[in-house]
């Protein structure tokens, strides 16, 4: 497996905790509740300890045997199946042979019974085999730890903790969280919507907050304090992104990734990265491309100074072909510097890159980067939020452009989308330009989630649905990239 399976035991260990209040026979003793968490320990124990361990319980049984005082000769078909696996390197190869000498023991046991031997040698063996059986079956549940892990102290938001936590930060005792609800999806962030009554606060919030201190990738605005500052920064220029309240990087009594607290803004989510839930209607997709085309032609932001290496203020006076390229290439070294799940495919789609970026005139502008259905929020027909800024970064609005039309499939009619472009002042872009694009589209969201899943291999993240990523999403986004380099412009 490209992740360790003990490490998605681990997560499936915890993300089942979680269940088991749920579970109608979780607190009866033999309930299938008991019986799934027990499984799930024990193959996560098997899983952990691997070959180390199973060479370890031949060892303790050896010592055992090897006793003096000990009324049981040390089997010969003991000694040749221990032999055997000490070449044996396969978890099911050793499994087989434990089982197997065992049994081996178990026959010479018998046949001590059958030998004439004093009580007092009989009752020695018996406490030294229960000794060391008990202690063997009970050490098949250990899961050792991890010694690269680094432990994530991320403290549940409850009720509870939120409303401790608000009433210390605006000194108002009597102030009140009446709901918490964690959002499903998105695997940058933890999303988790809550309301508060109040003198300070009062009505539905939305905390952003990062997985943890290990998790955040750290380029472009992933990390919360750049990603706030930014959406402070384009939210004061009118633009729809939702209104950021107040950043945290202390919050003692919520342990944990950093957060940012905003307004909750009205809506609905309207699809997925990989397409939108229905045909967008001619008027929403005409807002969409004026919405683009004001933030594409919004003054250099140069309040936000060197926020990030993608947004720094000698970029917006770069050209846009170097921009790009620089852009690329500072994914593909970070990608190659991260710790990573090893992929050809990925360093191969980058030469592609390298080979084919677009000569473009103009000037660059702030981008948002993942813009698509998956990040807006529609109320009464309206785009009312663009969300989720963590990959804005100073580039060619053509790269905006080019992720709506993968985002959205055919739900759109492109030629219509493109002239409201136009018409609200955005720059003419050709269709091998969009089509290099749709491809990096693909490619960048490849290599984020594949570098995201890799902390999940090594124990720095610990959600479950971190498995999605390398099996479900990658395997489409790459096949999606190469299709869009077989088929050309």
């Amino acid at each position: 497996m490209l992740i360790p399976a003990d490490r998605v035991l681990a997560s499936l260990v915890t993300e089942f905790d979680k269940l088991l209040p749920l579970l109608a026979d979780a607190g009866t003793d033999g309930s299938s509740a008991q019986a799934i968490a027990h499984s799930l320990r024990l193959l996560q124990a098997r899983e952990a300890g691997g070959e180390v361990a199973l060479r370890a319980q031949f060892a303790r049984l050896t010592a055992v045997l090897e006793e003096p005082a000990l009324p049981l000769a040390m089997p010969a078909e003991w000694k040749a199946i221990a032999a055997a696996a000490a070449d044996e390197h396969s978890i099911a190869g050793l499994e087989a042979l434990w089982r197997e000498g065992v049994a081996v023991v178990e026959q010479a046991v018998i046949a001590a019974n059958r030998a004439v031997l004093a009580p007092e040698l009989r009752a020695r063996l018996a406490a030294a085999l229960t000794g060391w059986e008990a202690d063997d079956l009970t050490g098949q549940m250990h899961v050792p730890p991890a010694p690269e892990t680094k432990p994530v102290q991320d403290a549940p938001i409850t009720v509870e903790t939120l409303s401790a936590y608000l009433r210390e930060r605006f000194d108002e005792p009597d102030l009140q969280v009446t709901k918490v609800l964690p959002l499903a999806g998105g695997f940058g962030k933890q999303t988790t919507i809550f309301a508060a009554k109040g003198k300070a606060l009062s009505g539905e919030y939305v905390m952003r907050r990062d997985l943890s201190d290990n998790a955040s990738l750290a380029n472009d605005c992933h990390q919360i304090e750049p990603e706030y500052a930014l959406i402070r920064a384009v939210h004061e220029r009118g633009f729809a992104a939702p209104d950021a309240l107040w950043l945290d990087t202390k919050h003692e009594k919520l342990p944990g990734g950093h957060f940012i607290v905003m307004r909750k803004s009205e809506g609905r989510i309207g699809g997925s990265f990989f397409g939108a839930q229905a045909e967008i209607p001619k008027g929403l997709a005409d807002m969409l491309a004026r919405e683009m085309a004001a933030l594409h032609n919004l003054p250099p932001m140069l309040e936000l100074g060197a926020l990030t290496d993608s947004i720094r203020p000698e970029l917006w006076d770069m050209d846009l072909s170097g921009c790009i390229e620089r852009y690329i290439r500072n994914w593909y070294e970070f990608f190659l510097t991260e710790a990573h799940h090893p992929s050809p495919t990925i360093c191969a789609l980058y030469g592609w890159m390298f080979d084919n970026v677009p000569e473009r005139a103009g000037r660059p502008s702030l981008l948002h980067g993942d813009i698509g259905f998956h990040n807006f929020l529609f109320h009464d027909d309206k785009i009312s939020a663009i969300l989720d800024w963590e990959f804005a970064h100073i580039g060619d609005p053509a790269e905006d452009l080019g992720y709506v039309q993968v985002t959205v499939g055919r739900a759109l009619d492109w030629a219509r989308f493109m002239d409201c472009y136009r018409e609200a002042g955005g720059a003419e872009v050709d269709e091998k330009t969009l089509h290099y694009f749709r491809v990096w589209a693909n490619l960048r969201n490849a290599s984020a989630g594949n570098i995201i899943s890799s902390r999940f291999s090594r124990g720095l993240v610990k959600d479950l649905k971190m498995t999605v990523l390398p099996y479900i999403h990658a395997p489409n986004f790459i096949r999606s990239a190469q299709a869009l380099i077989a088929a050309g412009p």
